[in-house]
């Protein structure tokens, strides 16, 4: 069950170091491909689908959403096929699954992680690009050796990867640093004492929407790759994982360590009335209420495009490298997400074609809130600095591993829940063994 991490282990640095050095064309090039195929410049005219209508879903709202419907326009501009988006912004895996059971699925939808694919996969929920009459020939065209392998349930591919964000990037105040007069930290060592620093100088640390327990879930992944290591990683997050071991116990008590009520705007109780875009409020609004938040390379266009447009990179915003553990590895994890199709009506083909091409992956890179996995995209279409300094960390790092709860299988126990109820000082060895007991079961009933 392990096997998409050891496949995202080997391609997704190759995928960013692509993006970073510049590798191939950025401007979608090539000449159209004929219908059934992946490759060149799929989708290129709607065929005998231009003039439908199909729906896209996914969580995206804000400027995450406004990032992905100029896809959708790029692509009913070349096609003459209208993709109309849905957001579904609370609850998403269980209204798509309970759209899906009553058969009045969306045409296409962002899967909410690989356990979910497996899953919809094997009933039968989504098609196949077999199903759908897509040559995936042609796709190895346009991704590095072993990154469709994402996409793949027992060897058939029904879905692609269309975009990623580093999660390993710890956002900051560079004024209100510099009032305090602390620098952003390397090491967990130096982060601890930059947090005493700040509450010194009567700033509070961190900004937190634990509301959205994904983000604690974050928080713990990021400790436990650098504390435990990679390999440890990787068996935690598959069916092999031993959720009782010291080192789980290990991760969650440094996070127990800096997220206190003394270190977090408005105290535990506070953050898990806070939703993630609210966190992100607390740090980058005109007048801040702390000095650092932390969460994936996306935080940045949110901060910029929803929360404060008069933010400045190096001077109110800019981030830095999740602190390390010691001598630890360098890993970087990383969010990403998948597209498949639940129906094979008239334009679903072509928009998943699409989806595949530099074309597609250059219009979103531009917007500056992904990194997109499609070799053909450029490092110079990235239009701000966090974008590529994001491209680079990721490029660059030691190794990188996809989010560990989006391993996880579908219907299993809520990591983020545990995580909530440990930072509320819940007694943590009964938390643990309670989901090893449920995850075991999960990942038997896949």
């Amino acid at each position: 069950m392990a096997q998409p991490k050891r496949f995202l282990a080997l391609a997704v640095a190759g995928v960013l170091l692509v993006s970073a050095c510049g590798g191939g064309g950025g401007g979608g090039g090539g000449t159209a491909a004929p219908s059934g195929s992946a490759g060149g410049d799929a989708g290129a005219s709607g065929g005998g689908a231009a003039g439908s209508t199909i729906t896209v879903q996914s969580l995206w709202g804000g400027t995450e959403e406004e990032a992905f419907r100029t896809v959708l326009d790029a692509f009913e501009e070349k096609t003459g096929i209208t993709a109309t988006y849905q957001a579904q912004r609370t609850d998403y895996a269980t209204v798509l699954r309970t759209s899906i059971q009553g058969g009045n699925p969306p045409d296409v939808a962002i899967i909410p992680g690989i356990g979910f694919l497996r899953s919809f996969a094997r009933d039968g929920s989504i098609k196949s690009f077999e199903e759908l009459g897509i040559d995936t020939s042609g796709l190895a065209e346009n991704y590095p050796p072993g990154l469709l392998e994402v996409g793949q349930v027992d060897g058939t591919q029904y879905a692609v990867p269309v975009k990623f964000n580093s999660k390993s990037t710890m956002f900051f105040r560079p004024d209100v640093f510099e009032e305090a007069g602390v620098e952003p930290p390397a090491t967990w060592d130096e982060f601890t004492t930059v947090i005493e620093d700040l509450k010194a100088a009567d700033v509070v640390p961190l900004g937190l929407g634990a509301k959205d327990s994904w983000t604690l879930t974050d928080w713990f992944e990021n400790i436990y790759i650098r504390q435990a290591g990679v390999e440890a990683y990787d068996k935690l997050f598959s069916a092999e994982g031993d959720w009782n071991d010291q080192t789980v116990k290990d991760a969650i008590s440094a996070m127990q360590e800096v997220l206190t009520d003394d270190n977090v705007v408005g105290g535990i109780n506070g953050a898990l009335g806070a939703g993630f875009v609210d966190g992100i409020g607390q740090v980058f609004k005109p007048d801040p209420d702390a000095a650092m938040y932390y969460e994936g390379g996306f935080t940045y266009g949110i901060a910029t495009g929803d929360t404060n447009p008069e933010l400045e990179w190096g001077e109110t915003i800019e981030w830095f490298d999740f602190p390390s553990f010691g001598d630890d590895n360098g890993a970087v994890t990383i969010g990403g997400d998948v597209i498949a199709a639940l129906t094979d009506k008239p334009g679903v083909r072509e928009f998943m074609e699409y989806m595949t091409t530099a074309e597609a992956g250059t219009t979103w890179a531009e917007t500056g809130l992904i990194i997109s996995p499609v070799k053909g995209v450029a490092a110079d279409v990235y239009p701000n600095e966090s974008a590529q300094k994001e491209a680079e960390q990721v490029a660059n790092a030691e190794a990188v591993r996809y989010d560990g709860s989006d391993l996880l299988p579908a219907g299993g126990p809520d990591l983020g829940a545990l995580l909530q109820s440990a930072i509320q000082g819940e007694e943590v060895d009964g938390l643990l063994s309670e989901f090893q007991n449920a995850v075991t079961t999960a990942w038997e009933s896949e």
